[in-house]
């Protein structure tokens, strides 16, 4: 019973962690997209959001630059990037 709760805790504290960042995410994207000149017209970075980890949603969030993005960014937010935003 426990082991139960101690899952249900688990589960519930990582779903809250995703919502609190929902929006944000693809807010911040939308803002670098304008600073670079580009538009996302096609849900990019909607698409990038929901495609990343909570953990990778923090991270995300804390990064300042583009040279912050090169030596932080995971992966997996490298590959989302890449998905949701395929070269023309």
């Amino acid at each position: 019973m426990i082991g139960k709760t101690i899952a249900a805790c688990i589960f519930a504290s990582s779903v809250f962690v995703g919502a609190a960042y929902a929006g944000e995410v693809a807010e911040f994207c939308g803002a670098v997209i304008d600073e670079m000149g580009l538009e996302d017209p096609d849900g990019g970075c909607t698409c990038f959001e929901d495609s990343l980890s909570a953990e990778d949603q923090a991270l995300y969030l804390s990064l300042e630059s583009e040279d912050d993005w090169n030596a932080r960014a995971s992966d997996d937010m490298k590959s989302a990037m890449a998905a949701c935003f395929p070269a023309p």
